[in-house]
């Protein structure tokens, strides 16, 4: 649902994570939305542990409230915390699911080295399995008014259409939705997708005045190919857009 009533923020305790949290508060404010907050702990690491006696998930929970409150302005959210060990893709949906979140935001990484290789077995496997919208926040993104506690100052909402694809045209409305909620305009760009469109894409938004966010409808799952998983890959690579990858509800349900 656009603008969602309960956001899920799972992260990790690293800056760019911090920086996916600093989004997710900002717009749990604006939209008047529950926030929670995940750690998905290692079953390894949990199960040994464990094995010592050592109760790992109460020193990370300490962790995790210190992580939030050095999030601006996370904690005024006065967010749920949760901590999970498992599966980090199986952990993070069921969470979701548990906690009726509409919207899930994780963390795009630097898209380089090792971080590539984080975003791919992560980040990436979440868009092509999630039935729940995701917003994925690049590591060089900052807030438009960073005295501000929400998204005051956003640059216009787009919404990236392929008008053969049922998902992104249904991606169009709720880009609208969000972007009155959000008090922005909204700018509806056709694409067609191929190796070629995320670089015009990124020289295209580098020319806009403030920073903008994307938004493309996402199929449940998402099918093995280029739309979204390895364009969504490229303009984070290039940009500092967040992207909002748009699950219909009637599309979610089927």
């Amino acid at each position: 649902m656009i603008p969602p009533r309960a956001i899920l923020a799972a992260v990790s305790f690293s800056e760019t994570s911090r920086v996916e949290l600093v989004l997710a508060a900002r717009l749990a404010r604006h939209c008047g939305a529950d926030l929670h907050v995940l750690y998905v702990e290692d079953p390894l690491l949990d199960a040994a542990a464990r094995q010592a006696g050592i109760d790992l998930s109460r020193s990370t929970q300490r962790e995790l409230q210190r992580f939030v409150a050095d999030a601006w302005p996370a904690a005024l959210c006065s967010p749920e915390t949760h901590v999970v060990a498992g599966a980090a893709v199986d952990v993070i949906l069921d969470v979701a699911h548990q906690q009726g979140a509409d919207l899930i935001v994780v963390d795009g990484g630097r898209m380089s080295g090792a971080e590539r290789l984080l975003f791919g077995s992560t980040t990436e496997r979440l868009m092509r399995r999630a039935d729940v919208s995701l917003l994925v926040a690049p590591s060089e993104w900052r807030p438009p008014q960073p005295d501000a506690a929400d998204l005051s100052d956003l640059g216009p909402v787009i919404a990236i259409v392929d008008m053969s694809d049922q998902p992104s045209v249904a991606a169009t409305k709720a880009a609208r939705e969000l972007a009155a909620v959000l008090g922005t305009s909204v700018e509806v760009v056709h694409v067609v997708p191929d190796a070629e469109t995320p670089a015009a894409l990124t020289k295209q938004l580098a020319e806009v005045d403030r920073p903008p966010m994307l938004v493309l409808g996402k199929n449940v799952p998402s099918s093995r190919g280029a739309w979204p998983g390895a364009f969504v890959n490229r303009v984070l690579a290039g940009g500092t857009v967040p992207i909002l990858l748009y699950v219909a509800e009637q599309i979610a349900q089927m």
